[in-house]
């Protein structure tokens, strides 16, 4: 089945099949929750007075892991002589993950308190300056993740948001997330790629495990590429590693909100009633056929009042001047919705009705076109 853009998101948090299993693991989870949660008010707490060091930065990551649930494993080894390493994006936590293993800093557009971007390795995009990071932590590499936002991992996005050039050398890194009951991310419409997404994070704290497999590939050398083609070419070998494609879409593509429905037409048995009756409302029309299922039936329920309606207005019509006498033109009372008082208007059959109704129909015909017709005797 040919992939498509909106198989790259994810509209509903469950995943599983068994739904039994989770709703005998939902009390569990619960408690889970509560428990990671006065682990995170100690991680805040722990973050707010211990120094800001190496040491202590590595035991708030473990305890940031915990607190989420995420185990990391790591294929493949980091290249030291890069410093700038380029992944797939899959989840709010990916820099947690890479920051805990691979101690990264990811660049993010997200505004959040600074204790808690220390603790998910992340810096604001807007205030990074890559001379002084690399001057005050030349032993950090910087992980860019140029899709710009999270998809579900069936394909990859253009890479196209880069926070700062990108140097000579670079280092693939494929990451994928595997967790039972529920998806990691889900796509909102009203989702902002600067508002830190806590509704996801949230589930992290209810899920019992969230496995990360982070795989380092073979750095790559720009040579003589230019910049398209040297992103085309980290670009693919993620996508090799992941075995997925490399999609042709963008994360404006992926993030656009669905177009909205087309007009709901009239079927054509309403039309048709609406042809003989035009003042009975369209809507009353297709009520009263999906009662009946009967264009005769429909007819005869209007004209006899048993289904009630509000007549549409005539609209006014100026008087012309005429040259010649109109012939004579029977005139019968328009249906009103309303059972009629008269015993004979009651009596009056549906082929009566009918027929009065296709004299008026010709009379506006000849009237509309100026048509000169004698009236037959």
């Amino acid at each position: 089945m040919a992939l498509t853009v909106d198989k790259l998101t994810n509209d509903e948090r469950f995943s599983g099949d068994n739904v039994l299993q989770f709703l005998l693991y939902l009390p569990l989870g619960l408690v889970l929750m509560a428990f990671r949660i006065v682990l995170a008010l100690i991680l805040w707490i722990a973050a707010i007075i211990l120094p800001n060091k190496s040491a202590v930065r590595q035991l708030l990551s473990t305890l940031a892991c915990w607190t989420f649930g995420v185990y990391v494993k790591v294929k493949g080894s980091k290249d030291p002589r890069c410093s700038v390493l380029v992944a797939n994006y899959v989840s709010c936590l990916d820099s947690l993950a890479a920051a805990h293993t691979l101690g990264t800093i990811s660049l993010r557009k997200w505004k959040v308190p600074p204790f808690f971007a220390s603790t998910l390795g992340i810096k604001n995009a807007a205030q990074f300056v890559r001379k002084q990071h690399f001057t005050e932590s030349p032993s950090k590499p910087v992980l860019l993740q140029p899709e710009g936002g999270p998809t579900n991992g069936k394909g990859l996005l253009k890479f196209n948001d880069w926070s700062f050039p990108i140097g000579n050398r670079v280092q693939p890194i494929a990451i994928t997330v595997e967790r039972p009951f529920t998806n990691v991310t889900v796509h909102r419409p009203n989702d902002k790629i600067d508002v830190f997404p806590w509704w996801d994070a949230l589930w992290f704290l209810w899920t019992p495990c969230s496995v990360y497999t982070l795989r380092a590939l073979p750095a790559l050398d720009r040579k003589d590429d230019s910049d398209q083609e040297f992103v085309d070419r980290m670009r693919q070998a993620i996508a090799d590693a992941l075995q997925v494609e490399a999609t042709p879409w963008s994360l404006c593509e992926v993030s656009r909100p669905p177009a909205p429905p087309a007009p709901r037409r009239a079927p054509p048995a309403a039309r048709r009633v609406q042809e003989v009756l035009p003042r009975v409302p369209l809507a009353d029309i297709v009520r009263d056929l999906e009662k009946t299922r009967s264009v005769d039936v429909t007819i005869t329920n209007f004209l006899e009042g048993i289904t009630p309606y509000t007549p549409i207005p005539e609209p006014a019509v100026e008087p012309q001047p005429s040259t010649s006498q109109a012939p004579p033109r029977y005139v019968s009372p328009a249906p009103t919705g309303v059972f009629s008082k008269s015993a004979k208007e009651r009596q009056m059959s549906f082929q009566e009705k009918k027929a009065q109704m296709i004299a008026e129909a010709r009379q506006r015909y000849i009237e509309k076109h100026g048509l000169n017709v004698a009236s037959k005797c």
